[in-house]
């Protein structure tokens, strides 16, 4: 593949650059849809990181010397649609802008960024395709928007830049075209409701799939002081979401002394149920990813049996439950506790396929067939206490040997992650599921980043 930047000349529109872009990367063959902007700004040589920018959209920052890689920033607080819309817009700004130390989206609309908009808009959604897939649902010429949520979808854009390219790239939106009306009658129409109603993705997965294949992890247990200030947040939200109300200080102040004492630690003899619970899942946790045992569905009783080392009755951890138990607020049934083992070894088969074939597979692929073993753990429910923090461990242990950062979920977003659980039980679909693990690998590699 050339040079990219070598695709621009003075004189050349928005559009043409695009086309010209979308012809060298896919060697003149059709592209297929949607377009991988991560990926394709990845094989261009450019690396890409999610940032938190308050109102920025994205950056562009120019390397420093042939020997620097250019870099661009997207907003992770975005949608999306937007994050790929982003993406495009600052390739355009590394092919033409290179003049410019610095290229964001702004809310200043210069011609620079009005050439990296039409740019962009054409990159993800070209004429060509654009007018041929707005044909397919057209009647008497137009289209209304249940089915521009249809292309939209097709495209990977968002419903409001497919409305606006369909009425003035298209010329074929159904009802009035002024872009005051059609901000109006885009308000009325409410598109995330409309997607449930017509059994349209909602969770964007496909999408996100993108985004975790292409990233960089720059991560590392090596560095001890970023993993020590992470599992201060992490097993702190890790144990608020089972219900263990530690403030935050105190969990610091006990992987602190575990830390620096390790078994001498006071807090290894304490009576409190809670403090117990958070000493042994913070040892569990150092030993993840210390260790060079081999991963099998197996350990799981032996992380059940570290999360409760410090109890007065050590014994007790790592065995399976001989009686039936409800789960507060599920939308399913525990396994028969007779049946405990046999769903276990029955686990044993994909689990050792994954860990067989991990270095194989892509990272959304690894993702989620992780994801897919941890609901049906939660399903089992093989121990009395422990069954959440425990799965979530095997799940991070396997992310481990893709690479990949452990994940946690924050307390205050807890409901998604128990919604995704419920809507494999309800609805046998994982998408959601999915979409807030692959969203919280981006999230926990940009916290570590932050901190290394």
């Amino acid at each position: 593949m050339r040079n990219v930047i070598e695709l621009y000349h003075s004189g050349m529109s928005a559009e043409e650059l695009a086309q010209a872009v979308l012809t060298e990367y896919f060697d003149g063959k059709e592209p297929s849809f949607p377009i991988d902007p991560f990926k394709m700004i990845r094989d261009f040589g450019i690396m890409y990181q999610f940032m938190e920018f308050k109102e920025l959209e994205g950056i562009y920052i120019l390397p420093d010397d042939e020997d620097d890689i250019p870099m661009i920033g997207i907003n992770f607080g975005r949608p999306i649609t937007r994050q790929r819309y982003t993406a495009a817009h600052e390739l355009c700004h590394h092919i033409k802008d290179r003049d410019s130390s610095i290229c964001p989206i702004s809310g200043k609309r210069t011609k620079i960024e009005s050439f990296a908009d039409a740019f962009a808009s054409e990159l993800l959604m070209p004429t060509k395709y654009l007018k041929a897939e707005a044909r397919k649902y057209a009647v008497n010429g137009t289209v209304n928007r249940n089915d521009i949520l249809k292309i939209a979808e097709y495209f990977g854009t968002s419903f409001e830049s497919t409305v606006f390219s369909v009425a003035y790239r298209a010329n074929m939106l159904d009802g009035d075209t002024d872009a005051q009306s059609i901000r109006r009658d885009n308000r009325k129409f409410k598109p995330e409701q409309k997607k449930v109603e017509l059994g349209l993705d909602t969770e964007n997965v496909n999408l996100w799939e993108q985004v975790v294949n292409s990233y960089e992890y720059f991560w590392s247990v090596d560095n001890k002081y970023a993993w020590y200030i992470f599992k201060n947040d992490f097993i702190y939200h890790e144990n608020r979401l089972e219900r263990l109300n530690l403030d935050d200080d105190v969990v610091a102040e006990i992987i602190a002394d575990l830390r620096y004492n390790k078994s001498n630690s006071r807090y290894c003899n304490e009576e409190c149920e809670e403090i117990i619970q958070v000493a042994g899942h913070s040892a569990l946790y150092d030993y993840i990813y210390d260790t060079d045992d081999k991963l099998d569905i197996y350990k799981i009783q032996k992380l059940n049996k570290m999360l409760y080392q410090f109890a007065p009755f050590p014994e007790a951890g790592g065995v399976y439950r001989q009686d039936n138990n409800f789960v507060t607020g599920a939308e399913f049934e525990t396994v028969d506790y007779h049946m405990v083992v046999p769903e276990i070894i029955a686990l044993d088969v994909p689990m050792k396929k994954l860990i067989d074939e991990i270095d194989k597979l892509s990272v959304a692929d690894v993702i989620k067939q992780a994801a897919v073993l941890h609901h049906r753990i939660t399903v089992i429910h093989p121990f009395n206490d422990g069954n959440g923090r425990c799965s979530r461990a095997l799940l991070n242990w396997t992310y481990r040997l893709k690479g990949l950062p452990p994940i946690y979920i924050k307390y205050p977003e807890k409901e998604e992650y128990y919604e995704g659980l419920s809507n494999v039980d309800k609805n046998n679909s994982y998408d959601k599921l999915f979409k807030v693990f692959m969203r919280e690998v981006i999230r926990s590699s940009m916290q570590l980043n932050r901190i290394r």
